[in-house]
């Protein structure tokens, strides 16, 4: 183990710590990130062709079988330190993960599919990304009524409003999955679709050559994101920031990882109903069955900072699909304001000192970049000047 040296009151600093453990906390991240990386290729590839075998639309593929996929680590942590921790700060993490998980993809996922489309799509005529704004609307809409239920218990904490709003959380889900179910492949030229990496000479790929495929990637997907999330863990730890910082902010970044490189893998691709489909259809999946489940093996009780989680959750969520509704298209710069809540959930949620200096200066530093690239955005579309 490092020594830890104290330099003044409050003030600590790791010596051997970075010279024995940082290597390999470095390596452990770098490997972990390719891990998923390829996993996420991988995985993209197969459920593409997953969905064509089934005969499913581009909506379905994304916002059910891709977001199901990928779902499995952000679904884990939290359950296994509700399961297998020991004590109220266990449920606590358990709690801010089932929080951060939608939090996240409502915000930084908006931010990674904005960014995407500003780099794959740079000059070019920029009309937005190109999916209907009416089935985005429609996933936000099953995604704000299913959290906001979910909160329900929290809000009148009676023991017998459990088990029905778990029961009610999952009929919801089941709606939404049959919802895009019933959506029909849509007409015209279709996207490329690449071969199958297990099957490249194949046309028509094995329907086993794509399950060996999908389950390959999985195991890399779900074990990279271990990987990640134990590195900053370990991280946030030498840093000795809150818990559920860590919980809420911190572990969601590693673990909603997968959702969100396999949109940018899809944007670079133009096909942008997956691409969205991926982050909506796990933010429908992580504010319906993840609550339920959470509910029904914790005391459900939100502490300040978590109620500040969700209530920011559901104004990113309520601005994005108020500007959807306005616009009729899904505009980048609406997803960079709407990311402004990640940066903001530290200033509002956790007390001032909680937080060193130098991380405060960096959050601000964040939103101001943003807003510039979002007001950017927002110039150069006009989005109340023209419609589609």
């Amino acid at each position: 183990m490092g020594l830890v040296i104290q330099r003044g009151p409050g003030a600590y600093r790791y010596m051997d710590l970075c010279a024995e453990v940082d290597r390999v906390i470095a390596v452990q991240l770098a490997f972990g990130l390719c891990m998923v990386l390829f996993g996420a290729e991988l995985l993209t590839n197969a459920v593409e062709w997953l969905g064509v075998k089934l005969g499913l639309g581009e909506g379905a593929v994304g916002s059910v079988l891709a977001a199901l996929g990928t779902a499995l680590p952000e679904t884990a942590v939290p359950m296994t330190a509700i399961v297998l921790g020991d004590g109220r700060d266990a449920e606590q993490v358990g709690i801010g993960g089932i929080l951060g998980a939608p939090f996240l993809l409502v915000t930084l996922g908006g931010l990674v599919l904005a960014l995407a489309a500003f780099l794959f799509r740079a000059g070019r005529p920029s009309q937005g990304i190109a999916v209907h704004g009416g089935v985005f609307a429609r996933d936000l809409a099953f995604f704000l009524v299913g959290f906001s239920l979910s909160l329900v218990p929290a809000a009148w904490p009676i023991p017998a409003l459990k088990l029905p709003t778990a029961c009610l959380l999952a009929l919801w889900y089941g709606a939404f999955v049959r919802a895009h179910l019933r959506d029909r492949p849509a007409g015209g030229p279709q996207p490329e679709l690449r071969p199958l990496y297990l099957s490249l000479r194949s046309d028509h790929p094995a329907t086993a050559s794509i399950v060996v495929q999908l389950a390959c990637a999985l195991g890399l997907v779900v074990g990279g994101a271990h990987l990640l999330t134990a590195g900053v863990e370990t991280l946030a730890a030498s840093m000795e920031m809150p818990a559920f910082l860590l919980s809420a902010l911190i572990i969601p970044i590693a673990t909603e990882l997968p959702e969100t490189l396999n949109s940018v893998v899809w944007m670079r691709d133009r096909k942008d109903v997956l691409a969205v489909g991926n982050i909506t259809g796990a933010m429908v999946f992580q504010g319906t069955l993840v609550p339920a489940i959470g509910m029904l093996f914790t005391d459900w009780t939100l502490t300040r900072p978590a109620w500040w989680t969700a209530g920011l959750t559901l104004s990113a969520a309520a601005f994005l699909l108020a500007s959807v509704c306005a616009t009729s298209r899904i505009e980048p710069w609406a997803l960079c304001f709407a990311s402004l809540a990640y940066f903001a959930l530290p200033f509002v949620a956790l007390e001032p000192h909680a937080l060193p200096g130098s991380l405060r200066l960096g959050l601000a530093a964040a939103m101001l970049t943003i807003s510039a690239v979002g007001a950017a955005m927002l110039w150069r579309r006009g989005p109340c000047r023209s419609r589609p």
